[in-house]
């Protein structure tokens, strides 16, 4: 037992004597084996099980790493404030002191998608066919071409939109919101809660205590919230959309919300039975 013991540490010792990461040229590989074993080449020699298990593990852990490096995604760190860069497509960034992005190898060629941490300005570039989708840990934002600064940690999301639409969409409750120029979004992913403020109007979102507070929104905003938060498809008339409502709903039923802005503004919302 002692003697077993002593070879699979001699093994595993030969690994690490000829694994070197990043670094995978088999025939090498097997110049140093032969090398290591003078009688391997030998006819009618057989390779001790503990050295030919040194021998595959050796290939097994240069072939992962190698597979590893070439699927490494791209990361950039901002290790001063006001640090910029230029994504693949031409996307251009401005990252605060300790930001962090990543993406893949493939950024650019199948789609647009990066993951971030800390804040972040983007001026993305147009492509209407690759949107771009910045993920953070409690939300996404997708956009075609517009500028916006996003601040992510583990459990809330910031954005501001400079330019352009831009659509952000909370992880819980999902509830896909169209953002334009002078928006805000701040979402807390403990609480539920997402708050939505423009110069002129505002709205709260609470997945937790099911409350819904809208100032001043114009009708086409708040049928799509409804939609989403009760799951429900909403028919409003196209020459109502543009009409604005203020009040607030707590734990009320679709029906009752839906009846009270139509009594309130005249208005012909109707609700789409499945």
């Amino acid at each position: 037992m002692e003697t077993n013991r002593n070879n699979i540490d001699e093994s595993v010792r030969f690994v690490a004597r000829h694994y070197q990461k990043g670094v995978f040229d088999t025939s090498k590989g097997w110049e140093k084996l032969m090398v290591s074993l003078p009688d391997l080449g030998r006819k009618g020699f057989r390779l001790p099980l503990t050295w030919a298990v040194a021998a595959v593990v050796l290939l097994f852990v240069i072939g992962v790493g190698v597979l590893k490096i070439v699927n490494q995604p791209e990361q950039l760190i901002a290790e001063n404030s006001n640090t910029t860069f230029t994504l693949p497509d031409q996307t251009g960034i401005v990252m605060q002191q300790g930001a962090t992005l990543q993406y893949g190898k493939d950024f650019d060629k199948i789609d647009r998608r990066v993951s971030m941490h800390g804040e972040i300005t983007f001026a993305v570039a147009r492509d209407e066919t690759k949107p771009f989708i910045v993920s953070t840990p409690v939300a996404q934002i997708e956009v075609l071409g517009t500028e916006f600064t996003v601040t992510a940690d583990d459990d809330e999301t910031r954005l501001s939109v400079t330019s352009g639409k831009v659509k952000f969409t909370p992880d819980d409750p999902v509830i896909p919101l169209l953002c334009t120029a002078g928006m805000t979004v701040h979402y807390v992913a403990e609480t539920q809660m997402v708050k939505v403020t423009s110069p002129d109007r505002q709205m709260e979102i609470n997945g937790k205590t099911r409350s819904l507070t809208f100032d001043n929104m114009a009708l086409n905003e708040i049928v799509m919230v409804l939609s989403n938060f009760y799951h429900v498809e909403i028919e409003l008339p196209a020459e109502e959309s543009e009409l604005t409502f203020s009040s607030s709903f707590t734990q009320e039923s679709i029906i009752e919300i839906v009846n009270i802005i139509n009594l309130t503004l005249d208005t012909h919302i109707t609700i789409i039975q499945p």
